[in-house]
């Protein structure tokens, strides 16, 4: 079952060609209809089918689902509104959310994501700790085959400076060193438009499961 057809591919184009108030509201029938509409039918079955393996996630589709609107309070780049759609599927407390999947649908590209990409900073001393009792562990997570057939790597920046308390830990996994600990998959704007969607989506973040469990243990 496809969710999304070529009008929404077609919505993001023009968008980027008209990122403009004018454009969004002269043309936001074919939002509503082609982009929002699908967008939270697509986003609740990718819920309702988590529920099945973790209980756990239990959260209203329209709050993972990001804005249209660009904030654009600090930044230099004043169009108004996102060439993408992104929505994230977690669980947690929304300050501190533990890992799931992300995804995001645009007219040139798309990706899905699991991991953290901004913890806070407790969060990536708890990290840190778990990585440190138990590196191999880690080092087997990410080093997986269908981890690296699907994600390739763990991406994120790194510090320069390593807290004293995980230099040595360091030495046997300098993943440790890590800022971020996130893993994404690009792909072209097509794949919004299959008709396995629901499991291609869903693949990814059983893929991931295995780490997105370490790093949030």
């Amino acid at each position: 079952m496809a969710y999304f057809t070529k009008e929404f591919v077609n919505f993001f184009l023009e968008l980027e060609k008209n990122n403009k108030k004018e454009w969004f509201h002269t043309n936001k029938k074919t939002y509503e209809a082609y982009v929002k509409k699908p967008m939270v039918a697509f986003v609740t079955d990718v819920i309702q089918e988590m529920k099945k393996s973790d209980r756990e996630i239990d959260i209203d589709p329209k709050k993972c689902i990001g804005r249209i609107n660009r904030d654009i309070r600090f930044s230099k780049d004043k169009t108004p509104y996102n060439i993408r759609l992104f929505a994230h599927i977690t669980k947690g407390p929304k300050s501190d959310p533990l890992p799931g999947v992300a995804f995001r649908f645009g007219g040139r590209d798309s990706g899905i994501m699991g991991g953290f990409y901004n913890p806070s900073k407790s969060r990536l001393s708890q990290i840190r700790e778990q990585i440190s009792a138990a590196p191999k562990t880690f080092n087997s997570l990410y080093s997986a085959k269908a981890f690296m057939e699907t994600f390739g790597s763990i991406q994120g920046e790194a510090h320069k400076r390593i807290p004293p308390e995980f230099r040595t830990a360091y030495e046997e996994e300098p993943l440790i060193a890590l800022k971020q600990f996130y893993y994404v998959r690009e792909y072209g704007p097509e794949i919004a438009l299959r008709d396995d969607l629901l499991s291609f989506v869903l693949h990814h973040w059983e893929v991931a499961r295995p780490l997105n469990n370490f790093l949030a243990q």
